[in-house]
């Protein structure tokens, strides 16, 4: 018996099978993922108490926390991008959909139609459709095919009785608003058809977007299209341009390249390529040229093209069984946990240099601290030391050398701790030995006073003062620092949940495909 692929193929759309696939399991983790998630976001934040609302750290403590807080009120209303998807899923719920993607100009089109064209010659239905405000609007209209962009909706056909293929405006369109609609609707595919003319085939900024894909762990296969090229030949005795196919080396080399370079890409971005299948060369346009003859088919590259649809059958049906399991990962790897990734946690890296860089100045302040009060302390003494020598008031002394030490320390703290809100206790009373009095020198009979000295005095207050100031400063060094350690075991405290969110995540999307990668 001869062997017809696309009979083939078409048998084997007829003959789907899909069995259950139980995920009711798998949705239900991820929805407790997602509120856990929540629920630690909103109990883990930074707190900025003991810091001064005009400094920096607590203004970007305060813009993280806004930033959470507009993460959470946002979350809700994106569960919308996931109905409009849904939305064409539930329409053709009994038929593999497969997305025709590509930028512009890669012959999105052409090859639908030639598929198309393919089907209704073998007597199978196709029917064409397009979307228009999210509703399915059926139409007898092939695509329209051309060197510009020509699809600027999102537009399908319905191949027998099981096959559908939507054709898209490319994600690298010149119109934003194609690009847009295209990444919106990619939930909506059980397969991959990646589409790159053989002008330039798999160029890096699709392999980019080719390993979004993979991630999101759809079967994808390469298809290089308009495989062909113009040659000069003679015909009726006048020289023209005929359209040729590219030899079957020519397009060897180049399906191995774009495999190649595709392979080591996605190994370079930390994807599994297990998913991506061997490139097909096709030509659209000689198929149709040649009137879809057999041998077209074979050297148009279509025969190969249908085995590799029926190799992408059995893990776009193992896809479709997990899809709406899979839309709701997606939506939480790519729309949940990626921002905080992206946008928070360098938030969070950013508070911590700034952590740590009022760790370190922390000592240089109270050196400025105590060295400021201690030298100003220091130039007044002598001054006091007389103000109150000759009724030896050691007392009096003490208490104005108290006074003067908290006014200088609240400057200087003031100064130096602007960042800070201390609760800093008044300065204990100073005080030195007890023993400690001014030097009084007597004439002969003991009761005459000739000079009261106060060297001795100068010098124990000085020595006293010093270590009186550096107890002070350590316990206000220690409340900054305490404040400065709360915030930092926060972050680690978020820097960790999310790293365990991220893996608990990977954990429960490896058992939902845990199956299919058993089969692939």
């Amino acid at each position: 018996m001869i062997h017809d692929p696309i009979q083939t193929f078409i048998h084997a759309t007829e003959a789907f099978d899909q069995p259950e696939q139980d995920i009711l399991l798998h949705l239900n983790k991820m929805h407790t993922w997602h509120q856990q998630l929540a629920i630690n976001l909103n109990h883990q934040r930074l707190n900025s108490c003991g810091l001064a609302f005009h400094s920096k750290m607590a203004q970007d403590i305060a813009a993280l926390n806004a930033q959470l807080e507009h993460y959470l009120a946002d979350w809700e209303t994106q569960l919308e991008t996931l109905q409009a998807a849904q939305s064409i899923s539930d329409h053709f719920d009994d038929k593999i959909i497969l997305l025709i993607f590509g930028k512009f100009n890669a012959g999105k089109s052409s090859l639908c139609n030639a598929l198309a064209e393919c089907f209704r010659r073998r007597q199978q239905s196709v029917e064409y459709f397009y979307l228009n405000a999210g509703e399915i609007i059926e139409s007898q209209e092939h695509f329209k095919e051309g060197a510009t962009e020509t699809t600027t909706r999102i537009q399908g056909v319905c191949l027998g009785k099981n096959l559908i293929l939507l054709d898209t405006p490319g994600l690298h369109s010149v119109t934003p608003e194609n690009a847009a609609l295209t990444q919106r609707f990619l939930d909506s595919a059980d397969g991959v058809l990646w589409l790159s003319s053989s002008s330039s085939p798999g160029q890096v900024k699709e392999l980019a977007t080719l390993g979004q894909e993979l991630r999101r762990h759809k079967p994808l296969l390469p298809v290089i299209t308009r495989s062909d090229y113009f040659e000069e030949d003679e015909v009726d005795g006048d020289i023209c341009q005929v359209l040729r196919n590219k030899s079957a080396n020519q397009r060897y080399l180049q399906e191995t390249d774009v495999h190649t370079r595709a392979i080591d890409q996605l190994i370079a971005m930390q994807v599994d390529p297990v998913l991506l299948q061997s490139p097909i060369s096709t030509s659209s346009q000689m198929l149709k040229n040649a009137d879809f003859n057999d041998q077209a088919m074979q050297s148009a590259g279509f025969n190969h093209l249908f085995d590799a649809l029926l190799h992408l059958t059995q893990p776009a049906l193992a896809y479709k069984q997990r899809k709406p399991a899979e839309a709701l990962m997606h939506h939480l790897q790519e729309q949940i946990l990626a921002p905080l990734q992206l946008e928070a946690v360098p938030q969070l890296h950013q508070l911590q240099q700034l952590l740590n860089n009022a760790s370190s100045a922390l000592t240089e302040s109270k050196e400025q601290i105590m060295t400021q009060t201690w030298r100003s302390m220091i130039a007044s003494l002598p001054k006091l030391l007389e103000q109150y020598a000759e009724q030896q008031a050691v007392n009096e002394l003490y208490s104005a050398l108290t006074q003067q030490a908290e006014q200088l320390l609240s400057q200087q703290i003031s100064s130096n701790l602007v960042d800070y809100q201390l609760s800093h206790a008044p300065l204990e009373p100073l005080q030195f030995s007890e023993y400690l009095t001014y030097e009084v020198i007597y004439a002969d009979d003991g009761k005459e006073i000739l000079a009261i000295g106060h060297d001795r005095l100068y010098s124990e207050i000085s020595h006293g003062l010093w270590q009186q100031l550096d107890r002070y400063t350590d316990e206000l060094v220690a409340q900054c620092q305490k404040v400065l350690t709360n915030i930092q075991e926060k972050i680690e405290t978020i820097q960790q949940g999310l790293i365990n969110d991220e893996q608990e995540l990977q954990h429960i999307a490896q058992h939902l495909r845990m199956k299919n990668l058993e089969q692939v």
